[in-house]
């Protein structure tokens, strides 16, 4: 039950808004994190490590249920502030070490039945989501780079998170 909790919360990470509402608010996505990290932690000690990340993603989440709508054209011409980017900084090195911590404690576990295809699944979803986060992480303090690669990195972006759906429930159907 605790990887079907980690495919959910996934869903809940797609970013659909309407007049800047997050229709699938990520506070969820973590709550539903904790919820799985949390059944997952006896387990093994990269689940009991990710719920403890989940807690302050969860606080960090809610400045992100409303944002303003800002059309492509004039990302590289808006001042977000210091302090949004420092949010946004600090909101995606959590995050990451979050997801870094359940890819290793899905690997973990694929180890221990001897399941390579689940472990090698597990580090390579892993690496792509970090490369993808890294992108964004640099877009975020070069506004203009999302800007010019906006469609390519929205395209990448879905399919990292339609692969770690794929990733939760492998996980889901061969380790519980």
């Amino acid at each position: 039950m605790g990887f079907k909790n980690l495919f959910w919360a996934f869903i809940f990470l797609f970013d659909f808004r309407i007049g800047g509402f997050d229709i699938l608010p990520d506070i969820i996505a973590y709550i539903l994190f904790y919820k799985g990290l949390n059944m997952l932690s006896d387990r093994n000690e990269n689940f009991d490590k990710g719920k403890v990340l989940a807690i302050p993603l969860i606080f960090l989440s809610i400045l992100d249920i409303y944002q303003v709508n800002i059309p492509i054209s004039d990302i590289g011409n808006v001042s977000f502030g210091a302090l949004w980017i420092l949010i946004g900084i600090v909101h995606t090195i959590v995050n990451l070490m979050m997801i870094y911590r359940i890819c290793m404690g899905i690997a973990e576990e694929a180890r221990v039945i001897n399941d390579n295809d689940l472990e090698l699944k597990a580090h390579n979803r892993w690496k792509m989501y970090l490369i993808i986060n890294i992108i964004l992480l640099v877009s975020i303090i070069i506004p203009s780079l999302l800007g010019v690669l906006f469609f390519v990195i929205f395209i990448i972006s879905i399919i990292n998170y339609i692969l770690m759906l794929g990733l939760m429930n492998m996980a889901s159907n061969r380790l519980e």
